[in-house]
């Protein structure tokens, strides 16, 4: 996609648009998987299951993992960048940190339907939530990448 022709509000839609497509993608994967297994789940705590532990490893690895590679590519944004320059970082940063939160949320699902134990659902909360923290809002874009006062404003 070329993003030459783009305005900051524009590319504040196309990253909206990122992060909604990712989230669609798991829920509608977890309707997959409720359809397939006929909703018949149990809950079962076992901490010998390598998938649960796969799950807790990945999950308590690549969430802060996610968060700190997209911070650092943030603060290596020159303040006197242009706009648009500040705008196309945070977006890679975003798209790394809702990655590495996909993964996990993805690896969940597949644990799910391959045991249709529901404890894995609650990997999947966590991710989740993770994810809507991560919400691309004109002030947290501000917050990250240290916008001024009038380049958030151009973003609304």
């Amino acid at each position: 996609m070329n993003t030459n022709d783009l305005n900051p509000k524009q590319l504040l839609k196309v990253t909206k648009i990122i992060y909604f497509a990712l989230i669609a993608g798991q829920l509608f994967f977890l309707v997959v998987v409720f359809s397939v297994t006929g909703g018949k789940f149990i809950f079962k705590v076992d901490v010998s299951d390598p998938l649960l532990l796969s799950c807790i490893i990945l999950d308590c690895i690549t969430l802060p993992f996610g968060y700190i590679v997209a911070n650092r590519l943030f603060n290596q944004i020159d303040p006197n960048e242009v706009l648009m320059q500040k705008l196309a970082k945070f977006q890679s940063g975003q798209i790394i940190r809702l990655a590495t939160c996909e993964g996990a949320g993805l690896l969940a699902i597949i644990c799910l339907m391959l045991t249709s134990n529901s404890v894995y659902l609650i990997f999947l909360v966590i991710t989740f939530t993770v994810m809507i923290r991560y919400y691309p809002s004109p002030d947290m874009i501000g917050r990250c990448v240290n916008l001024t006062q009038g380049e958030i404003d151009s973003l609304t």
